[in-house]
């Protein structure tokens, strides 16, 4: 054996170690981090308190909690607006119902019709938050603000949100090769669906019973955490140079647990504010 073939063979040699340590810690991460998801979902649920006191503990620094302009379930006030209470329910059941119909990976939102009607559903939000912002501060304003009013534009806007969302993490993830040679939403009607199941959560909320606590609270909640998380994701990918190279579901479980610890790090860093400055307005 020749110099040349035994720099070779060391060169092979070094690049086999470092493949195999890149790997073994990848392994670890891929089981560390969600342990520590784990952790804190478990310590959540088991830290002293009833759950409903602990989420409006929790979803203080997302909104200002306040009982006018919200829902109650029973005597229980439910732990968003009800303008949030739409949008991130919306938003996390429109996804779900896009995610059933095999939608990640397409290559456009939609056609320039699908996009004007994702405009003006979010749009309804917009021009309702200017109009109640305009009402809080005693300014001329359209029409009385009402918490129905809130939760339906509320709901419009996360329905919007959730197909452009699906879009934009299966354009940052996926390899160009892996995406599907489709949109997310082909015509408008396909929005039927995603918005017949939020007017059954609208129902719900409506409602007003104390059963209907848990699935509300659950829904919204869960959709403040999709929507921040899948935020965090999509910088995650970028940072550890995973865009464009995530070919397998176990490739994101690490980032997506990461996520997770920073999505909950900052909401218990915007509760512990909100705790200290109570007074912080919130508006619309």
């Amino acid at each position: 054996m020749n110099e040349e073939q035994i720099i070779i063979r060391a060169q092979r040699e070094v690049a086999a170690r470092h493949a195999a340590a890149q790997q073994h810690r990848q392994v670890v991460w891929r089981w560390l981090l969600p342990g520590f998801v784990i952790v804190v979902i478990v310590s959540f649920f088991a830290a002293p308190g009833d759950l409903p006191s602990k989420l409006l503990l929790a979803m203080s620094g997302v909104c200002a909690l306040r009982p006018d302009h919200s829902y109650f379930a029973g005597d229980t006030q439910l732990p968003l607006e009800s303008r949030m209470l739409g949008i991130y329910g919306g938003f996390l059941l429109g996804l779900r119902v896009l995610l059933a119909a095999g939608r990640l990976g397409a290559q456009r939102v939609g056609n320039r019709v699908v996009l004007l009607t994702l405009v003006v559903l979010f749009g309804s939000m917009v021009f309702d938050g200017i109009n109640s912002t305009l009402a809080d501060v005693g300014m001329p304003h359209l029409y009385t603000p009402t918490n129905l009013v809130r939760l339906l534009t509320g709901l419009f806007s996360g329905i919007a949100l959730a197909p452009v969302f699906l879009w934009l993490v299966g354009a940052v993830a996926l390899p160009r090769t892996s995406r599907c040679q489709r949109d997310v939403l082909r015509s408008p009607a396909q929005l039927l669906i995603p918005l017949i199941v939020g007017g059954l959560f609208a129902l719900l909320v409506l409602a007003q019973h104390p059963l209907v606590y848990y699935p509300i609270a659950l829904i919204s909640v869960g959709g403040v955490v999709a929507l921040l998380a899948g935020v965090a994701l999509l910088g995650t990918l970028m940072v550890w140079e995973f865009d464009g190279r995530v070919r397998h579901l176990q490739q994101m479980v690490a980032p997506t647990s990461l996520a997770l610890l920073l999505v909950f790090a900052a909401l218990g860093a915007m509760a512990f504010v909100r705790v200290l400055i109570p007074s912080t307005v919130y508006a619309a």
